[in-house]
């Protein structure tokens, strides 16, 4: 079967999943990465000129990032089948408004609301610091308990100016302090050990400042691969940064993005839920137009795959990077980095909890500031499977989950609102029929067909009432 990226569907209260009737086997094209498209529209909003954006994948994150953009004062619509967006002038070109301060008579604050997205939370809060309009930034759900003061320390040094109300989190109102917009240049010294999402807001936002920019990060950066894929993506759009060591990047001033086209890569993190379905089942399952290049953090996902027993193939095609994963009769416990790949720690964790001895992954410390605590929701649903967990040192170790006595209910899970949570539990159906999954519809922030691309491959998915 090969299969293009599906529409979603809408699903009631919960969904039930048990393994399909016949092997799994498949090709796929996962949706585009929202982690290029957030960063694409960014850049193409901050940028003097047009830029179209190809392959951006539905969900919630994306449209919110587009509407955040508008709000920004960038022109956005369609065009070619993508995403067209006609940036902002650049500073030296933008009407020339005197930096007030908060309370003077300058115009009132447009309102920017980026959803759950923490990522769009950054890039939109240094992308605003260099706006001469003040850009009032809100959200929900755990967004107010994510870490931004670090960000906001480094915007203000820059020269913008920055009202919070409250926990130092959204809401608050941010906008430049340099006539004309902008940021001043300088050297700055970012905390990255809990997100290395601070160090990519501030790189995009570079360009706009008056001078050179020098960032030192604090520590190695957490997530480190999606600083890599911020300096790839700039660079794709001619803003080369200089990186003088692992600690230190360099911004000169005058660096601008390029109008241009853009095509997202397909997104390793959702083409990961199809892998640990062939490897649950076990089946076949081959992914097209993903992004081949090295770093990019969740493409380790496969790899660990390999080592749990699977076969993998990687091979560049005429739609991109493929890989195929193959399933094993019996998956194997291993020791596993997650530091680089946080949004498939999840799913890896799942699939251990079928392996035939105890799997520890490494660096997943920073899984309790997202959407939901995940480390406290992964111990939670391990539980429920009959799997035991332990949490150390930033290390979390899953033994096998025991067989299920004989008549035992299957498990029910509860997401808390995070759609990486109801997806890696789903995958457990593959191997207990009858798993639910409440609150379905989660899975719109980032991948909005999820349920219709497993039950593709033959697992079988089926509504039912809220239990």
């Amino acid at each position: 079967m090969t299969a293009p990226s599906r529409q979603a569907r809408p699903f009631p209260g919960a969904v039930e999943v048990s393994p399909p009737r016949r092997p799994v086997s498949a090709v796929v094209r996962p949706p585009g990465s929202k982690y290029e498209a957030n960063r694409l529209l960014v850049i193409a909003a901050l940028t003097d000129g047009e830029r179209r954006i190809l392959g951006a994948p539905e969900g919630e994150d994306i449209r919110a990032a587009v509407a955040a953009v508008r709000a920004l004062g960038a022109e956005t619509g369609e065009a070619d089948g993508g995403i067209r967006v006609r940036g902002l002038p650049a500073p030296e070109r933008a009407a020339p408004e005197a930096g007030a301060p908060f309370g003077a008579p300058v115009v009132a604050p447009v309102v920017a609301d980026v959803g759950e997205s923490g990522t769009l939370l950054r890039f939109l809060t240094a992308a605003a610091a260099t706006s001469p309009t003040p850009v009032r930034i809100v959200g929900r759900g755990r967004l107010p308990e994510r870490p931004l003061g670090g960000l906001v320390r480094a915007l203000v040094s820059l020269g913008a100016v920055v009202r919070t109300e409250g926990g130092g989190s959204v809401p608050l109102t941010v906008r430049s302090g340099e006539a004309g917009g902008g940021l001043r240049g300088g050297r700055v010294r970012l905390p990255v050990s809990e997100t290395s999402q601070f160090a990519s807001a501030l790189l995009i936002a570079a360009g706009r400042a008056r001078g050179d920019l020098e960032i030192e990060l604090g520590s190695e950066p957490v997530s480190a691969s999606y600083l890599d894929l911020t300096l790839s993506v700039m660079a794709r759009c001619g803003a080369r940064v200089e990186r003088r060591d692992g600690r230190h990047l360099f911004v000169p001033a005058g660096t601008r993005f390029r109008p241009g086209v853009s095509r997202v890569s397909g997104d390793w993190a959702s083409a990961s839920y199809l892998f640990a379905a062939a490897a649950l089942a076990p089946g076949r399952v081959r992914a097209l137009g993903l992004d081949g290049a090295p770093g990019a953090g969740e493409r380790e996902f496969p790899e660990h795959l390999r080592r749990m027993g699977c076969r993998v193939e990687e091979d560049d095609g005429p739609d991109g990077f493929e890989v195929t994963v193959e399933g094993a009769a019996a998956l194997r416990g291993i020791e596993a980095d997650c530091a680089r790949m946080p949004d498939t720690a999840p799913t890896l964790a799942v699939a251990a909890a079928f392996a035939s001895g105890p799997t520890r992954l490494h660096g997943v410390e920073h899984l309790r500031h997202k959407e939901s605590d995940r480390i406290a929701a992964l111990r939670r649903g391990l539980a429920a499977l009959g799997a035991r967990t332990e949490f150390a040192g930033g290390a979390l170790t899953i033994h096998p989950a025991d067989p299920p006595t004989a008549g035992a209910a299957p498990p029910v899970f509860d997401p808390d609102g995070d759609h990486r949570i109801a997806m890696a539990f789903a995958l457990a159906g593959l191997r207990r029929p009858g798993i639910r999954v409440r609150s379905p519809g989660v899975v719109e922030k980032s991948f909005p067909a999820f349920w219709d691309e497993i039950a593709g491959l033959g697992v079988r998915v089926r509504p039912v009432e809220t239990p």
